[in-house]
């Protein structure tokens, strides 16, 4: 019926699915909150890396600006959105292939380690960069949190399946986030 090269074609495709699914779906079940100045980011890297991360030194320009100068995208992504966005407290988590947050002034984030997010019941309504959550009081002494403060010349990097919210609402921040081929197909099957 198929051919033997078409075969061998389909089973690498179907095995390269399947590592990119596991790599898609794993994450840390610890906190490490690394930091790293700007100029020793590389892009490629950013998909691989499981724990947020904190960019310093960043230069007084747009998000936007330091991402296409300093290339925090890999050479697969696309579909990306770039948005100021007003705070608000409900927890929200991504699964893109990347999302950089940048604070307009000082900023407190409360991150979840995505081992925790059976305890939250996702939202119906979805912004159009990530699912909202809603945390029931009965489960407040399960979950673990961490704060992070973020501060104007800083971008917070938030790797795929970690929950988080703003602390205090109406603060305008910068969003940037982008898909890869593999990330865009997997979201519209989640």
């Amino acid at each position: 019926m198929f051919s033997r090269p078409f075969k061998v074609i389909y089973l690498v495709i179907i095995i390269l699915l399947i590592l990119h699914y596991r790599k898609y779906t794993n994450f840390v079940s610890h906190y490490e909150i690394q930091q790293q100045e700007l100029e020793y980011i590389d892009g490629n890297e950013l998909y691989n890396e499981l724990n947020p991360l904190i960019i310093t030194f960043i230069e007084d320009i747009s998000l936007i600006e330091n991402i296409n100068k300093y290339k925090l995208q890999s050479l697969l992504s696309f579909s990306s959105v770039h948005v100021m966005y007003n705070t608000n407290t409900n927890y929200m988590s991504h699964s893109n292939e990347i999302l950089f947050i940048r604070p307009k002034t000082e900023l407190v984030i409360e991150l979840i380690n995505p081992k925790y997010k059976k305890f939250f019941k996702k939202d119906i309504k979805r912004d159009k960069i990530c699912k909202k959550y809603q945390l029931d009081k009965k489960y407040f002494s399960k979950v673990q949190a961490i704060d992070i403060v973020i501060r104007e010349y800083n971008i917070l990097y938030i790797p795929r399946h970690w929950l988080f919210k703003c602390t205090l609402p109406n603060q305008q921040i910068e969003i940037f986030t982008s898909h890869n081929i593999f990330t865009y197909l997997f979201s519209i099957i989640h």
